[in-house]
C-alpha cells in the first residue's frame, strides 16, 4: 500500500497540482486582503513599517534617481495614512538614512520595473506607490514563495526523501507556519526572500557536490552573496553546507580542489560580489564611507544571555507555540539520529547555532509579528527532520503524522486569522493572553489585548463606597436587569461619575468597574469608557473592550474591569465611566464604579 501511495504521489501531475494549489491559495488570500478584483479594496497596502524601508530602495533607484530618499517628503503628504515613509530614518541634519540591506530590493527589481511599466501604460501615477506597484509586489512575493517551496521539494528529493516526506515538509512550512503570513500580509519583509534564496543556494550546492557541474557552483556563489545582502545572518548556512557531503574527507578534498581551480573560483567570486558591491556602493552614497552594515546603532547585544527558551517555547513569540507543526522536528531528530547520523549532526548544529544567533539580537522578539519571524529564513533546514520522520514512518505512523500536521495547520491558520483581526497582540503576548484567546475567533476578542487593562496593585486603597451608575437622571436600581432583554433596550449607555477630592495628590487614580453581565452574542464587544477631567476639561479617555472577559456566551457572570493607574490625582479632579453595551450585545445588572488611590 505504501508503494502504491508513493507511486501516486510521484506522478508529475500530482507534484504540479501541489504547487498549483498553493499558488491559487496564496493568490486568493492576497485578493481577499487587497482586492485585486475589487477596486474598492485597492487602498490596502503591505508597504509599511520595516517593509517600507526594504521597499524604499526601488523608487529611490529607478524613479527618483538617487535623491537620498527626499521623495518621502512628497509621499508623506500624498499618502498621509499609508505608512509608506516608515522605515527610513531622518538624521539630525534633516537628511534621510535607510538602514536596511538592499538584497530584498534586488530580488524585487524585475517586478518593480514591470509594475512601473504597468502604471505608465494604464495612466496611473508613476510615483512608485500606486496600486500597480503593489500588485506586482504581491506577484513577486508569490513567485519567490513558490520558487522557495519548489527548491525545498527538490532539495529533499536529492537527500533521498520519498515523495510523502517531501509533501509533508512542504505543506507543513507553507500552511502550518508563519511562512504563510509573510507571503501575502507583511511584505516586502525579507524573510520569504531569504527562504527562497537559501533553498536555491543549498540545492545548487548539493547539485555541485553530486554532479560536479561548474554552473551549479556559479549559481551557488551568486545566491550566497545575494542571501547575505538580504540578511547577513544567512551566512549561517555555511555551517550546514559541509554536511551535504558524504564525509568530512570528501568535503575537504572538494574545497581544496575548488580553491585551486582559478577558472571556477574567480567567476564564482565575481558573481558572489555583485550583490555585495550594490550594497556597499549604496551605503557609501548614503553615509560617505565604504561600509557593509548600515545598522549603526543596532546589533547582537545578548551573546552572553541569549533568549533560547523564549524564542522556542515562549508565549510572546515562541516558534513551537505559534508554529506548532515544528514540534514534529523533535521526534524527527530522534529518527535521524538512528537513520542518518551525519545529517542529524548537521541539522542539530545548525538549529542550535541559528537559535543562538537569532536570540542574541538586541530586540530578541523582533518587533511586531506573528510568531518568531526570523526563523522563516531557515525553515528549509529546520523542516528536514520532519521530512525524515515522515520518510521513515510505517503506514500507521504516516496516518498519525498526517492527522497531527492537519491539526497543527488548523491551529496555525487560526493564529493567522487572529493576527489579521488583531486578536493576537503584535508584540506583547503572554501565557494568560494566549490561554484566554486560544482558538477564539469571535469579534469580541478583536483588539482585546491592545488596551492598557491590568489588575490594580495590591497596595491600592479604596476611596469611599462604590458609586452607582445612571442613565439620564435615572439611577440604576441594584438587582434590576438592564440592557437588551429581548423586548426592550434600556439604557444603551450607562454612566457613573463623581467629583472626588483626594488629599494625597501624588497617588495614582485607580478605577474598577464591576457588574454582572450576560453576553447575548459573541459577535459584539461591549466597551467600558473612562474619561479623566481637570477643571471640567477632558484630559484623557480610554476605551476598554470587555467582551473577551466573558468565558461563555449566554450565561450570567461576574465581570471586573480594572484600569491601569497612569494618572495622578494632582492631574485630574474627577472621572466618569460609561458602559457601552451596544445594540443587542448584552444585558447587565449591579453596575458599580470603585475608586482607589494607588501609591
Amino acid at each position: 500500500m505504501m508503494q502504491n501511495l508513493e507511486r501516486f504521489l510521484a506522478k508529475r501531475w500530482m507534484v504540479f497540482l501541489l504547487f498549483l494549489s498553493l499558488t491559487y491559495l496564496f493568490g486568493t488570500k492576497s485578493d481577499r486582503r487587497y482586492g485585486w478584483t475589487r477596486s474598492a479594496a485597492k487602498e490596502a497596502t503591505p508597504v509599511y513599517s520595516d517593509a517600507a524601508g526594504y521597499y524604499a530602495f526601488l523608487p529611490e533607484w529607478f524613479i527618483y534617481e538617487g535623491n537620498q530618499f527626499t521623495f518621502h517628503d512628497s509621499i508623506r503628504d500624498k499618502y498621509p495614512k499609508a505608512g509608506f515613509e516608515d522605515g527610513v530614518d531622518i538624521n539630525p541634519d534633516g537628511t534621510y538614512h535607510n538602514k536596511y540591506f538592499t538584497g530584498t530590493a534586488q530580488c524585487l527589481t524585475p517586478f518593480f520595473l514591470v509594475g512601473h511599466a504597468h502604471a505608465h501604460f494604464i495612466g496611473e501615477d508613476t510615483d512608485g506607490y500606486t496600486w500597480p506597484y503593489i500588485f506586482w509586489l504581491n506577484v513577486g512575493m508569490g513567485f519567490y514563495a513558490m520558487i522557495g517551496l519548489i527548491a525545498l521539494f527538490l532539495l529533499l528529493r536529492r537527500l533521498k526523501i520519498d515523495y510523502f516526506g517531501c509533501y509533508i515538509a512542504v505543506l507543513s512550512v507553507a500552511l502550518g507556519t508563519n511562512f504563510s503570513y509573510y507571503v501575502y500580509i507583511e511584505i516586502p519583509y525579507s524573510h520569504i526572500f531569504c527562504f527562497s534564496v537559501i533553498n536555491l543556494c543549498l540545492l545548487n550546492g548539493l547539485k555541485w557536490i553530486r554532479e560536479n557541474r561548474s554552473k551549479n557552483m556559479l549559481f551557488f556563489g551568486f545566491l550566497l552573496g545575494l542571501s547575505l545582502m538580504i540578511r547577513p545572518t544567512n551566512g549561517l548556512i555555511l555551517a550546514f553546507f559541509p554536511f551535504l557531503f558524504a564525509t568530512n574527507k570528501e568535503f575537504i578534498n572538494r574545497m581544496i580542489t575548488f580553491f585551486k581551480s582559478w577558472k571556477l573560483l574567480l567567476p564564482t567570486l565575481f558573481l558572489f560580489l555583485i550583490p555585495v558591491v550594490i550594497q556597499v556602493g549604496f551605503t557609501y552614497l548614503q553615509m560617505g564611507e565604504i561600509k557593509l552594515n548600515s545598522y549603526s546603532n543596532e546589533g547582537f547585544t545578548n551573546w552572553n544571555d541569549p533568549y533560547f527558551g523564549e524564542i522556542l517555547f515562549g508565549f510572546r513569540k515562541g516558534i513551537f507555540v505559534y508554529g506548532p507543526v515544528m514540534l514534529l522536528l523533535i521526534p524527527g531528530l530522534i529518527w535521524m539520529f538512528f537513520k542518518n547520523r551525519r545529517m542529524f549532526v548537521g541539522v542539530l548544529i545548525f538549529i542550535v547555532l541559528s537559535t543562538y544567533v537569532m536570540s542574541s539580537w538586541w530586540c530578541w522578539w523582533y518587533g511586531g509579528s506573528l510568531g518568531f519571524r526570523p526563523v522563516v529564513d531557515f525553515y528549509g533546514i529546520w523542516v528536514i527532520p520532519i521530512a525524515y520522520l515522515a520518510h521513515y514512518s510505517k503506514l500507521w505512523g504516516r496516518v498519525l503524522i498526517l492527522i497531527l500536521v492537519s491539526g497543527f495547520v488548523v491551529i496555525y491558520q487560526t493564529y493567522e486569522f487572529q493576527k489579521k483581526r488583531e486578536i493576537i497582540h503584535y508584540g506583547y503576548m503572554n501565557y494568560g493572553m494566549w490561554k484566554q484567546s486560544f482558538m477564539q475567533t469571535d469579534p469580541r476578542f478583536n483588539f482585546a489585548f491592545h488596551s492598557d487593562i491590568d489588575t490594580l496593585p495590591q497596595n491600592s486603597i479604596q476611596i469611599g463606597i462604590p458609586v452607582g451608575f445612571y442613565q439620564g437622571k435615572e439611577v440604576l436600581i441594584p438587582g434590576k436587569v438592564y440592557g437588551y432583554t429581548g423586548d426592550r433596550f434600556v439604557p444603551e449607555r450607562a454612566f457613573a461619575g463623581k467629583r472626588i477630592e483626594v488629599k494625597d495628590s501624588n497617588s495614582f487614580v485607580g478605577i474598577r468597574v464591576t457588574l454582572k453581565g450576560y453576553l447575548n452574542s459573541g459577535g459584539e464587544n461591549p466597551v467600558v469608557r473612562t474619561d479623566y477631567f481637570k477643571d471640567g476639561i477632558l484630559v484623557m479617555e480610554k476605551d476598554m473592550l470587555i467582551g473577551w472577559r466573558f468565558d461563555h456566551v449566554k450565561t450570567w457572570q461576574d465581570i471586573s474591569v480594572d484600569v491601569i493607574p497612569d494618572r495622578r490625582w494632582s492631574e485630574v479632579d474627577s472621572v466618569k465611566c460609561g458602559l457601552m453595551a451596544g445594540g443587542k450585545a448584552m444585558k447587565f445588572k449591579d453596575l458599580q464604579l470603585h475608586l482607589f488611590k494607588v501609591k
